[in-house]
Formats: C-alpha cells, structure tokens, sequence
C-alpha cells in the first residue's frame, strides 16, 4: 500500500483547493458545514420532509366509509319490524272485521251438484263505506302512536320505535300518515313496498321511511 502524495500536489496541504472538474465527487470528500446535513437527509432528531405525524399506511390498504349516524347508533332488527307489522295488520283488521259484519260483510251461499250433494260456503266483503273508516282508522291509529309515542302496540311488543333521522325526536301526525300511506301504495305493488328496507344497507330505512325522513331503531 503507498502513501498519498505530500507536497505542492497534495490537497491536504492546499489552503484553498480548487473545486475539481463537474460531475467528479473532490478528493478528498469535503464535509459539509456545521449543523448542515448532506442535501436529501434530515437533520438528526427531525422527521423526513413531508412527515405528518401520523403512521403511513401500507401500499393497497384502504378503508370503508362510516356508516351514517342514526339516533341511539343502533338500527332494529328486519325480524322485530316484520313482528311489529304483523301484530299491527292483526289488530287494525279486527275493527274492519267487526265494522264489516254490522253492514252485512258476511255473505252465504249455498251450492249443489250434479248428485245432490250441497255445500255451503261464506264469504267477507267489505262495502265502500267500510273501506273508507279502516282507512281513517288505520291513518288515525299510526298517527297518534307512531307520530306521538313513536311506537305502536305492536312495535312495543317487538321492542322498536320509528324517531327522526336527524334529531332522534317523534315524527309527528303528519309525516306519521305520510309514511304509513307510502307503505300502503308501495306495497301494493307485489309487496315491493315491504321489502324496501333490505335495498338500504347503511340505515335500513324503507321508501316509507325515507319519504317521512324516519328511521327504525331498537326500543331499548
């Protein structure tokens, strides 16, 4: 191994060496100043530029949106609606039923065939006039429960309430016999209106719900 020259041709006894040539790294390598680092490299103890504080996510990850909010963070259960339905069908029906037989909806009849054998059969009809009061009935029985005490006997019974979207708070009369006659219409057709709640994932809400800004959440 031989020793770097000495002399007039050495640069450590050079006071002012040149810079040499461009694009060739200076022998020997010349530290930067005190307290600068190279160019491109942090400073110790401070953080590479554009670090934020938070932890960088690894390449691909991602995340889903936040369910929105609804009142109490909870949404009722598609089994404890169904039930709530199903017990407030059964005890509008029961005035219609009684309102009918007074105006003669009972009909029966009496049939024969060909080797005499007769049978007798009975029908239920409803008038016009019938159909009218189960219709004031129905709208008066959920605008009191449902747009006052936010739940019917039949929700209470299932254990959920129908609130305010926003404000968690009754509904009102109004909005009440809105949502029960958009359910009426809708479900009409093929019983679509019924199954409407399943084609919202975040909040459940049926076109009924969403046409009175309402929301079904447990009781409880």
């Amino acid at each position: 191994m031989t020793n770097p020259p000495s002399g007039p041709d050495d640069p450590w006894q050079q006071p002012n060496p040149q810079p040499p040539p461009y694009g060739q790294q200076p022998y020997p390598p010349q530290p930067p100043p005190y307290g600068q680092q190279p160019y491109g490299q942090p400073r110790y103890g401070q953080p590479p530029a554009g670090y934020s504080g938070q932890p960088m996510p690894p390449p691909g990850y991602g995340y889903a949106a936040p369910p929105a909010p609804v009142p109490g963070g909870r949404l009722a259960g598609m089994g404890a609606r169904l039930g709530g339905l199903v017990l407030d069908s059964i005890i509008i029906a029961i005035p219609t039923i009684i309102l009918g037989a007074l105006f003669g909806g009972f009909h029966s009849s009496r049939s024969c065939d060909a080797f005499g054998s007769c049978t007798n059969s009975y029908n239920f009809s409803t008038s016009l006039t019938v159909d009218l009061v189960a219709l004031i009935l129905s709208l008066g029985y959920v605008a009191y429960f449902v747009g006052v005490k936010t739940q019917t006997p039949g929700h209470r019974a299932a254990g959920i309430r129908v609130v305010d979207v926003n404000t968690g708070a009754p509904i009102g009369p109004g909005r009440a016999m809105l949502r029960q006659f958009v359910l009426g219409i809708t479900g009409a057709i093929c019983t679509i209106g019924y199954w409407s709640p399943f084609f919202d994932n975040t909040r459940r809400q049926g076109w009924h719900d969403k046409a009175s800004t309402a929301v079904v959440i447990p009781s409880k």
